[in-house]
């Protein structure tokens, strides 16, 4: 393990070159041992790589296993039998990495991330939540970076159906980061969740970590779900590094005229897959995994409301999911939709004759509804009206 940390230090962080580097000398160790001329005839480290492989110092690199060991942090190695297929398939990928709490099987269990801005709609927030439910719910694992917004309401999905999520941070774990959603990082370990990050206990957050950490999140997963996307989103980010992995990725559409949807609609237009309702993740994946995968169960039961945790988790103007709902606290399009549905189970596409909304728009309006506790999904992609 020591040897793999010294590298990591020597490397850094995403340095594209490090699965050539494993070709070439085998492991960690083997770098550790080569002599200084046989790393720089490689080609394979920039001057500054070089200049620090040539320390051959362990001190650093026990420091920080000694950190770990004292204050509950797990480290796994390239190499180890606990690292992650995906995770080693990608040629920059960690060195080491740091965990709090139980890894998943990564390796077979179907996983999806889930991403969004972290200044974010209420449709957002109520869409994240919802569709991590259902996704857990059906046997999926569910990952996102533990950010305000979208990531919190797609964590909180799945902690609310005691499912597995996992949380990819853009620092070390000895950093102070994000005070606001200690809560939920807590949750996430005590409901037998994971919390990963490449980076070791001290490295802070930085320019360019969030970019570090987004090619993780979607390396661990088979696809990425982007809730929405402005022009310069950082959710493009991570849809990018799955596209360049070879991953799936699933947009919700929206309106073109609303901002939060104009990245959201460019990668649509690019040949990203639409996103409707949870049905459409798991019909991409029951091929693969349908020994893993229940629709039926994902859909049995209505969704546990979503509660108002903090400012942090859902802003003030998001009103609080109840079971008792108020029909007056409904949007437009969600009071249209009620009323135009039938008192027996329906279809999305049945409301349009009657409300005349787009599919985006009837999506928006019925996740709304179905957080709310108005309706709820039955099986057969129809819905029922609860009150």
């Amino acid at each position: 393990m020591k040897y793999s940390v010294w590298l990591q230090g020597v490397l850094g962080f995403a340095y594209g070159k490090t699965a050539a580097i494993f070709d070439r000398f085998g492991s960690a160790l083997g770098v550790y041992t080569a002599s200084d001329e046989m790393l720089y005839n490689s080609g394979l480290f920039t001057p500054a790589a070089f200049s620090r492989a040539k320390n051959k110092s362990l001190a650093d690199a026990e420091k920080v296993i000694d950190y770990c060991n004292k204050n509950g942090i797990k480290l796994i190695a390239y190499g180890d039998k606990e690292y992650p297929d995906m995770l080693a398939s990608i040629p920059d990928f960690p060195l080491v990495i740091y965990y709090k709490g139980i890894l998943p099987d990564f390796n077979n269990i179907p996983s999806i991330c889930i991403v969004g801005p972290r200044k974010c709609s209420d449709f957002g927030i109520k869409a994240a939540y919802s569709l991590s439910s259902r996704l857990s719910r059906g046997g999926m694992l569910i990952v996102s970076g533990g950010a305000l917004g979208v990531d919190s309401a797609a964590h909180r999905g799945v902690i609310a159906e005691k499912g597995v999520t996992a949380l990819i941070m853009p620092c070390g774990f000895g950093y102070d980061y994000l005070r606001e959603n200690e809560d939920l990082r807590e949750s996430i370990i005590k409901e037998k969740g994971c919390i990963i990050t490449e980076f070791p206990p001290e490295y802070p957050v930085k320019k360019g970590t969030f970019q570090i950490r987004n090619r993780i999140m979607s390396a661990l997963t088979l696809g990425t779900v982007i809730i929405e996307a402005g022009e310069r989103s950082g959710a493009l980010i991570t849809a990018n590094h799955a596209l360049e992995q070879g991953k799936d990725v699933f947009v919700i559409p929206g309106n073109p005229t609303l901002p939060q949807y104009i990245g959201s609609n460019k990668l649509l237009r690019d040949g990203a897959k639409p996103l409707l309702n949870a049905r459409d993740v798991f019909f991409e994946y029951l091929g693969a995994y349908k020994d893993k995968l229940d629709i039926e169960k994902a859909y049995s039961q209505p969704l546990i409301p979503m509660e108002q945790k903090s400012k942090s988790f859902v802003e003030e103007s998001v009103v609080a999911a109840v079971k008792d709902f108020d029909l007056s606290s409904l949007s437009s399009a969600a009071s249209a939709v009620y009323k135009a549905a039938p008192n027996e189970a329906f279809c999305l596409d049945e409301l349009n004759v009657f409300c005349g909304y787009d599919a985006s728009e009837l999506m928006t309006a019925i996740t709304e509804l179905e957080i709310l506790g108005a309706v709820t999904a039955v099986p057969g992609g129809r819905y029922l009206k609860v009150k």
